[in-house]
């Protein structure tokens, strides 16, 4: 007789859009694993993760909630371990020198900081907008502001078009080193 494990998260009802059952839980096996043995995961493989979509399966929001709590556990995690091979200095010189590029990014004149989309797609993000948060964080790098992590996870920009945007790629990459930075400061 077959038995089914409990579910990770909660089940939708099949007339609702859910993530698929089997590939989150495959995901999430291979992430506990690779936490309990001390190897880790690279954050960038927690952040990229898709699942398909389909009737039932798990409650999107809840897995994608995880997920977040996941990247902040093996950013800790990679934090703790080096601190304890180097030190907490050599920790912090070590966050630095990953913000440089980021750091350079912000110095860039506003509406300059990233490129333009290119003419086949012609939408990005507001250059004003995203301006605004790049100035927050370079604060934040600067510890003149305090932000949380979340807060870059769930920043939204409306869309322009042209000379008027940024291309979207290029900012969300940005954004996802700047996420790396702030889980790994703890």
């Amino acid at each position: 007789m077959a038995t089914t494990s409990a579910p990770l998260f909660t089940l939708l009802d099949d007339n609702e859009q859910g993530y698929d059952r089997a590939e989150v839980d495959q995901f999430m096996a291979r992430a506990r694993e690779a936490y309990d043995s001390g190897r880790g995961m690279p954050l960038s493989e927690i952040r990229e993760v898709s699942f398909t979509m389909g009737p039932g399966g798990y409650d999107p929001a809840e897995v994608d909630s995880a997920l977040d709590r996941l990247e902040d556990a093996f950013a800790g995690a990679e934090r703790d371990r080096y601190i304890a091979q180097y030190g907490e200095d050599a920790w912090y010189e070590e966050l630095y020198q990953r913000s440089e590029p980021l750091r350079a990014r912000m110095a860039r004149p506003q509406g300059q900081r990233f490129r333009e989309p290119t003419a086949e797609v012609g939408i990005g993000y507001r250059k004003d907008l995203v301006d605004q948060l790049t100035q927050q964080l370079e604060q934040y790098l600067n510890g003149e502001n305090p932000m949380s992590v979340d807060e870059i996870r769930t920043v939204t920009f409306g869309v322009s078009r042209g000379n008027e945007a940024y291309d979207e790629a290029q900012v969300d990459a940005f954004l996802d080193r700047m996420t790396e930075i702030m889980a790994s400061v703890g």
